[in-house]
């Protein structure tokens, strides 16, 4: 693909790592917004390749940023918001693209200036923090275009907006949410929502948006935020349930209510979840001032409805083929909830005070199983018929199978076509008994 100039841009710095297509403006999309104040600017690296020149800016933490070419003479500004430098030495490349790089610390932002040597086309992106690298904004500047003009392509047809899946992962950073013999709700439900995303991102016409996608606070009012600027058509918050009582059990969803809870539980649960808000809130910022005005727009009656619909669909894919018992639909005064003009509903998973819940919840394969059902879900609330039949046909193991009194781990394998060694894999078993009524994952028959 020809690199394209860009004129001018903005991003941030952190979350998710860009991979080839769709999933780089989903990693760029799911980052803005969390930029922290003082980031350092640590280094500036660069290096020359036969078709490019590369710099790497290594940051402290994330950090909002924008960029731009000018001309006379010719250069590219990097302004990083809120960041300052730990050098402000320039930095000699005396390449065939790039003369040199400077640091100018000014007022409100650290700018990061490449003297190029000649007009060139150039593009950026971000690299989270990971595999113990630091948050990093690259920029490439390209060599010169072939001179013989590209041979003419048909007219792309005219794109299609993705269908935008806004996941909320619960708590995070100095809020763990709850926790019950070293299980912390964070965790759990951080993984459901990244498995969520990667299914959603296979499947055509979606796009999935995280609120966070590493162990960091964020305040609701920004979760809301985030879900606005992304024109998000589903917003989904991730939670996991806890209760006196050991044996309660089983997923609940909830969508907002402008009246009031359903029941005592449902209110203590949202007065719960609005004040771990305050974990993440910095000392300056308050809840939006036009949660009113928004909930008495007429548009939130048929928000409420598409709402309601939503977490009916969730639910019911969970009592057809779900990893946890299916308990009810409920309403309450969710603040992440509030203030969002499209259907949104919070989740809780299941109950991390209940040991098969809290078992389920911690394994691997139990939040896959979580997070498939819940994009059945949100498929059959679309009436996306194509998108059910890939997703199962993708996944293969779907079929939820009670044990029936005298079957065993050979006869189900030779039924299925599969092995023990597979069944006992993907129910994680840690023996060849089964007993009658037990519940098992097993491979959808032709």
């Amino acid at each position: 693909m020809r690199p394209l100039r860009e004129k001018e841009r903005t991003a941030t710095v952190g979350a998710v790592a860009p991979v080839v297509g769709c999933a780089v403006l989903v990693a760029l999309l799911a980052s803005v917004g969390f930029a922290q104040s003082s980031t350092e600017i640590l280094r500036i690296r660069h290096w020359t390749a036969p078709d490019h020149t590369r710099i790497v800016v290594d940051l402290s933490g994330p950090a909002g940023y924008g960029i731009r070419q000018v001309g006379d003479p010719e250069r590219i500004a990097v302004n990083i918001r809120s960041a300052v430098f730990h050098s402000t030495s320039t930095i000699p490349v005396d390449d065939p693209l790039v003369r040199r790089v400077r640091c100018n610390a000014l007022r409100d932002r650290a700018q990061v200036v490449l003297d190029l040597v000649r007009d060139a086309p150039f593009r950026h992106f971000v690299l989270p923090a990971a595999d113990g690298k630091t948050d990093r904004i690259v920029i490439d500047i390209f060599r010169s275009e072939p001179e013989e003009p590209p041979p003419p392509v048909p007219a792309a047809a005219p794109a299609v907006r993705p269908y935008t899946v806004v996941l909320d992962p619960g708590h995070g950073g100095l809020d763990p949410g709850a926790m019950r013999d070293g299980v912390r709700e964070k965790d759990v439900v951080m993984g459901v929502a990244r498995e969520m995303a990667r299914l959603l991102e296979q499947l055509p016409g979606y796009r999935a948006v995280l609120t966070r996608n590493r162990d960091c606070s964020v305040s609701l009012s920004r979760r809301v935020g985030l879900a606005r600027e992304e024109h998000g058509d589903l917003f989904i918050s991730i939670h996991c349930n806890t209760h006196p009582r050991p044996v309660t059990a089983g997923m609940e969803i909830y969508f907002l209510s402008l009246k009031g809870a359903t029941d005592r539980q449902s209110h203590d649960l949202a007065n719960r979840e609005n004040a771990a808000d305050l974990v993440g809130l910095a000392s300056d910022e308050h809840p939006d001032d036009d949660v009113l005005s928004i909930l008495m727009d007429l548009r939130m009656a048929r928000v409420l409805d598409q709402s309601s619909k939503l977490a009916e669909h969730l639910l019911g894919a969970v009592d057809r083929s779900g990893p946890v018992e299916a308990r009810r639909v409920k309403q309450a005064r969710f603040q992440v909830l509030r203030t969002l003009a499209m259907p949104a509903v919070l989740v809780e998973l299941a109950y991390l005070s209940n040991r098969d819940d809290r078992r389920l919840l911690q394994s691997r394969s139990g939040q896959v199983d979580l997070a498939r059902t819940l994009l059945l879900g949100i498929l059959a609330y679309r009436g996306d018929r194509d998108g059910l039949n890939q997703l199962v046909a993708a996944g293969g193991w779907t079929r939820q199978y009670r044990v029936q009194r005298g079957d065993t781990l050979w006869d189900l394998a030779r039924r299925h076509r599969t092995t023990i060694a597979r069944i006992r894999e993907e129910n994680n078993l840690r023996s060849l008994q089964i007993e009658a009524g037990q519940l098992l994952r097993l491979p959808e028959l032709d």
